[in-house]
């Protein structure tokens, strides 16, 4: 069975409750691999969610050389496993989604 999660970007309001209910998932729990976007953040409170689309072939798993971002048999597309990145950020530009962020560990 194939479950599908569907985020309407025209009803976003910001509230981040994709995000919460993504990270209920079972495949990585307390991970949500959804990202936030301010539209126009001077003049707007608009966002729109981006959302891994966990495609056939990823390419951000593709072009990583440390293998930090993996799918797994059921489809699940896991990014960016901590201990593994090493901040290349192929994966940032290689998504075509630009779901993949890199936060650099000295601003955290």
């Amino acid at each position: 069975m194939e479950y599908v999660f569907i985020v309407d970007p025209a009803r976003c309001i910001g509230c981040q409750a994709c995000f919460q209910a993504c990270a209920e998932c079972s495949t990585h729990p307390g991970t949500g691999m959804i990202h936030l976007e301010y539209v126009d953040r001077a003049h707007s409170v608009q966002t729109t969610p981006q959302v891994c689309m966990h495609c056939e072939e990823p390419t951000c798993a593709l072009v990583c050389p440390a293998d930090a971002i993996k799918k797994t048999p059921d489809g699940v597309v896991q990014s960016s496993l901590k201990p593994r990145c090493i901040g290349c950020q192929n994966c940032v530009l290689a998504c075509p989604f630009g779901v993949p962020r890199y936060l650099d560990p000295s601003t955290r």
